[in-house]
């Protein structure tokens, strides 16, 4: 530090110490310790007036600081600035020069002073990453409004990593990201949905502007080199995230390139209003990994009158696991949870018994190739009056619960209950095969969630 020279003078001043201490002293006020070292600095560059005027304000902080005193008698020993009237002639006669003044030195014992510094240092770093997170949702609020946007966020977030907040750009727009670990922490002590995915975004949209305007100067970056630029930082800020909250990232690159890259996506409207997937809100927007486009709130009415089954309305293809992940932890999805896990109870409600008695009728309903299909018909009486002596909670998890299959010869989905199937095939709604095909995949996934092998003799495999 400049005052460690010990004499006043005018070396040149630290800029970055300044400011340290100075919002140190905003901050948390009077703070003695970064007062008195400012003082200290003033003095050993020269800036008496500065000096004292921090001075005064010390003597009514600390009234009795030794510290405090020391300064005041170096800085009331100062030379008085000469005038321009009675000025002595120096080259009158008998006219004798006065030695020059010594120096002064600066209070020796400054170890407290600087231990004070330091630790307040840490409380201003440790305030400095509330507040940046602060920004960030404010950030967030003021984009949502389209009200200007806060141009702070750079300075405070590089005095929160200890870095000179003078070297940071006036604006955030063109201020270079600097640390995906302090985003990831600002995402730690969040748990509200909305907030935690808008501190993510507006990361994001930071890190967009940057790559564009570097400084404020166009950079030229195509929309491709943008968004290697956005995954590379997703991955970035997951390292630093435990598992459960990884998602966040990249629901906030899905944001993104909505509303800034112009992605296009399989389906250009939504499912049921037939509007444009451009005007979904953002609280509404969601793309599932087949690159379909959803309003959440019309594929959660989908889904719920689906009883809960997980699949996609326009492909009848299932869900991904990331997927349902990400749609039941969505506000306007979250009630499709209680459905996952009513299904999943109702999967393990299904006895062992009944399981193998679905695998007997399978097998009929396959190898039955009469053209009058009595054995069909009697293995469905038998099958339904079996039905009929169950329990009341499996009789209703044979009626609703949807196991995940598809038609062995098209390939299409299967949407069907267990108990819904059999209905239909004893009415000649469905064949008998189809039904055969769809109760022998239900077995076999049925078995699997029991833990139990399938009986080879039946020839039950999962499709």
């Amino acid at each position: 530090m400049a005052a460690a020279s010990g004499t006043t003078g005018s070396g040149e001043p630290d800029m970055a110490l300044m400011g340290e201490l100075l919002e140190e002293i905003s901050r948390n006020p009077p703070a003695v310790g970064a007062r008195k070292l400012l003082v200290a600095h003033y003095i050993a560059i020269g800036w008496l007036d500065a000096a004292m005027e921090n001075v005064k304000e010390l003597q009514m902080a600390a009234p009795i600081d030794q510290d405090v005193t020391e300064f005041l008698i170096i800085l009331e020993q100062r030379p008085k600035a000469p005038t321009t009237t009675n000025q002595p002639n120096l080259a009158a006669p008998g006219f004798k020069k006065k030695p020059a003044h010594p120096p002064v030195k600066l209070p020796g014992n400054l170890d407290a002073t600087r231990e004070d510094l330091s630790q307040g240092y840490q409380t201003l770093r440790k305030k400095a990453k509330h507040l940046f997170k602060d920004l960030l949702h404010l950030q967030a609020l003021q984009k949502k409004e389209k009200l200007p946007q806060s141009g702070n966020l750079a300075h405070v977030q590089a005095i929160a990593e200890g870095q000179n907040p003078l070297s940071a750009d006036a604006s955030i727009r063109t201020a270079a990201p600097r640390s995906a670990r302090l985003v990831a922490q600002a995402i730690q002590a969040e748990s509200q949905y909305e907030k935690v995915l808008d501190l993510a975004i507006v990361d994001l949209e930071h890190l967009m502007r940057w790559v564009r305007k570097p400084r404020g100067v166009s950079s030229g970056a195509d929309e491709d080199t943008v968004r290697d630029a956005l995954v590379k930082r997703v991955r970035s800020v997951e390292t630093a995230l435990p598992d459960d909250l990884k998602i966040y990232c990249e629901l906030a690159l899905m944001h993104v390139e909505h509303e800034h890259l112009k992605r296009n996506y399989v389906n250009n409207h939504t499912m049921l209003l037939m509007e444009d997937i451009k005007d979904i809100p953002r609280t509404h927007f969601y793309v599932t990994e087949d690159n379909y486009a959803w309003d959440i709130t019309e594929l959660a009415q989908a889904i719920s009158a689906n009883g809960g089954v997980m699949r996609n309305p326009l492909s009848r293809e299932m869900f991904t696991p990331k997927d349902v992940r990400g749609i039941v932890m969505h506000p306007e999805a979250s009630h499709l949870g209680a459905l996952q896990v009513e299904q999943h109870k109702m999967s393990k409600g299904v006895r062992l018994q009944t399981i193998e008695e679905m695998e007997v009728l399978a097998k009929v309903l396959l190898e039955d190739q009469s053209s009058d299909t009595i054995e069909s018909r009697r293995a469905v009486d038998k099958f339904m009056a079996y039905i009929a002596t169950l329990p009341d909670p499996e009789q209703r998890a044979i009626d609703r619960l949807r196991c995940p299959a598809r038609d062995s010869h098209t390939g299409q989905s299967y949407d069907f209950a267990i108990g819904e199937a059999v209905r239909d095939a004893k009415g000649n709604r469905v064949c008998f095969h189809k039904t055969g095909d769809f109760i022998q995949q239900a077995a076999a996934y049925l078995r699997e969630n029991h833990g139990a092998p399938a009986d080879p003799d039946r020839g039950c495999t999962m499709m």
